[in-house]
């Protein structure tokens, strides 16, 4: 079951339009690298799927490691299922921020958040 929460940003820092085509670029002709950058996946313990959306070269990993997610890569090329995995949470909510880095320079940071089951 996949589970999101449709937060879309670009990952542009000073252009946005209209997202009626996955494969974009700037106003001056760039690459533009983009995901949703906020997924709630409740209490669930599944792999879920989330969607890079960027025709170049790019590079994901956790701003702190954790021992409770992981992806299944760290790197790649082009609009990319990127799987998540999540352990069972017997605590509280738990949140942690993964940082994307395309090789047009840009980046973005993307929430996820487990809920305890």
């Amino acid at each position: 079951m996949l589970s999101m929460i449709f937060t879309l940003a670009s990952c542009s820092k000073d252009y946005v339009e209209d997202y009626s085509s996955i494969y974009r670029t700037d106003k001056d002709g760039n690459k533009i690298c983009r995901m949703f950058t906020s997924y709630d996946f409740g209490a669930s313990t599944a792999t879920h799927a989330m969607v890079i959306y960027y025709s170049g070269q790019w590079e994901i990993d956790f701003v702190e490691p954790v021992d409770w997610a992981y992806v299944d890569r760290t790197a790649g090329e082009g609009i990319t299922f990127l799987h998540v995995g999540l352990l069972q949470n017997d605590g509280a909510e738990r949140m942690a921020v993964l940082r994307l880095k395309c090789d047009n320079g840009e980046t973005a940071d993307i929430t996820i958040t487990q809920a305890s089951k």
